[in-house]
């Protein structure tokens, strides 16, 4: 059986003590994989990568090595962590299936610079490695084997409402919303957070500094509210530090407690409790 190979891995979260700059793997990949049906050349175009989600296209065609590999694509979805740079990658349907051939996993790591993006191909018999490196794609795709690239590798000021709200403004609430009295970021909010991190990383924010400021309602004692609202921003901070590897002295964590309602003639409104970005500098 041949085997078409696809995927990236990722490990669990391992956080260094110091979150080192992150590594974008947005954008293609070239190079190499080897299956049965031997080495194949490769172009892995990489659309989204958060720790939540991942989405690339996996273009596979001859090698002058072994020209007798058929061209052929599919989707892969996954997950990237940032921090350690392991991306894990299950391919997906098919765009363009050759007979006999099937999808199959990478599990690998982009390296510190972020140049170079290797490991391990998986889930089918006789597949070993996959080694890729930044660079134009020798071949051009047939055109069922495209896919949308992300904002995330555009300019700032084209990266959506989120950016241009943050880039026109300085200043962005974001609606990332929690239950009442505490600060446990809901599962709802981080599609938000996500996109937050990829305008972070972007060239015009990526080196920036940021505000993250937490507010709450009104309800309550303001001592313990002013400590909620920094328990809320700080876990904003944690969730961008551990996601994307901001680095913690980029951003400035600060609570207002509710001293700053975004509604005042409601000051128990849910919309009161949210967290703040500010560019500083």
């Amino acid at each position: 059986m041949l085997i078409a190979a696809a995927g990236c891995g990722v490990a669990g979260p391992a956080l260094a003590q110091t979150p080192a700059p992150a590594r974008s793997v947005l954008g293609p990949w070239v190079g190499t994989y080897v299956c049965a049906q031997g080495l194949t050349g490769l172009t892995l175009s990489i659309a989204e990568a958060t720790p939540t989600q991942a989405r690339a296209l996996f273009h596979f065609y001859a090698d002058p090595r072994n020209p007798r590999v058929p061209t052929g694509c599919f989707t892969m979805t996954g997950q990237y962590d940032p921090a350690s740079g392991r991306l894990q990658l299950k391919g997906g349907d098919w765009l363009l299936k050759p007979g006999g051939y099937r999808v199959v996993h990478f599990d690998g790591h982009v390296d510190a610079e972020g140049r170079r993006f290797s490991g391990k191909v998986s889930g089918a018999p006789a597949c070993k490695q996959f080694d890729l490196a930044r660079a134009p794609s020798p071949v051009t795709p047939p055109a069922t084997c495209a896919i949308a690239m992300p904002v995330a590798q555009a300019d700032l000021q084209d990266a959506g409402s989120l950016g241009d709200a943050l880039t026109n403004a300085g200043r962005v609430d974001l609606n990332i919303l929690f239950d009442f009295a505490q600060a446990t970021i809901r599962p709802d909010s981080l599609p938000q957070l996500d996109e937050l991190g990829r305008i972070l990383l972007t060239p015009a924010l990526s080196a920036r500094r940021i505000g993250i400021h937490g507010h709450t309602d009104a309800v309550g004692n303001a001592d313990a509210n002013l400590r909620l609202s920094r328990q809320r921003a700080a876990a904003v901070a944690e969730y961008l530090q551990r996601a994307f590897g901001i680095a913690p002295q980029r951003v400035d964590v600060q609570g207002f407690g509710k001293t700053r309602l975004k509604q005042p003639r409601t000051p128990e409104a849910e919309a009161n409790r949210r967290v703040e970005i500010v560019l500083l500098d």
